[in-house]
């Protein structure tokens, strides 16, 4: 009988466990999610210099393979990039980011 009852003991433990971790899970992910959406790195877009007396910023709005592509007038269409993407494209262009704003 011993035996049978550390059994059933051990047993309801874990079970126990287990229903907590379902129960939570929703918490334990948003915790998580929370946790790593604060972990985002800052973005940025390339503004370039206004040229041609134009009045307002040329921001960049397609790279590909490390070539800029495109250009947008406004921040809408923008690219928003890593400090690393940016410079992978061309070290020179950091010195055009300007940093996104939370809500942008």
């Amino acid at each position: 009988g011993l035996m049978c009852s550390t059994h059933n003991a051990a047993g309801e433990g874990n079970e126990k466990a287990i229903h907590w971790k379902d129960d939570n899970a929703e918490d334990f992910a948003r915790a998580w999610l929370d946790g790593y959406q604060v972990e985002k790195p800052q973005l940025f877009y390339i503004a370039l210099p206004k040229v041609y007396g134009l009045s307002d910023s040329t921001f960049v709005s397609k790279a590909e393979s490390g070539i800029i592509s495109e250009f947008t007038k406004g921040k809408d269409y923008a690219l928003k990039l890593t400090e690393q993407e940016i410079k992978s494209i061309d070290e020179r262009y950091w010195q055009f980011a300007v940093p996104v704003e939370d809500g942008e």
